[in-house]
């Protein structure tokens, strides 16, 4: 599959970032806190390097990250929960 091809499937997916990222621009792409971009690489999940003392993320690799996450599919409908009853409130 081409580029092109790729861009006609799913334009909306497509999206130009620069080679490195910092974990502020990590996070804002995956809609999260710096935080939880530092979690996740601290537990490995989220390859990064450093550089001078900043934490950054290979692009390439974060691409990699978002295809490894699990699709989420339609959720079962939720049962509804009956009220509890505390029959020594009932006078």
């Amino acid at each position: 599959m081409t580029a092109t091809e790729i861009h006609e499937l799913e334009p909306a997916a497509v999206l130009r970032v620069p080679a490195l990222l910092s974990v502020a621009t990590t996070a804002r792409l995956l809609d999260c806190s710096p935080r939880t971009v530092r979690r996740r690489i601290a537990e490995g999940s989220l390859p990064a390097l450093v550089d001078h003392g900043r934490t950054l993320v290979r692009a390439d690799e974060l691409r990699e990250y978002i295809d490894r996450l699990q699709r989420v599919g339609p959720h079962p409908p939720q049962r509804r929960r009956r009220a509890r009853r505390y029959e020594f409130l009932r006078e």
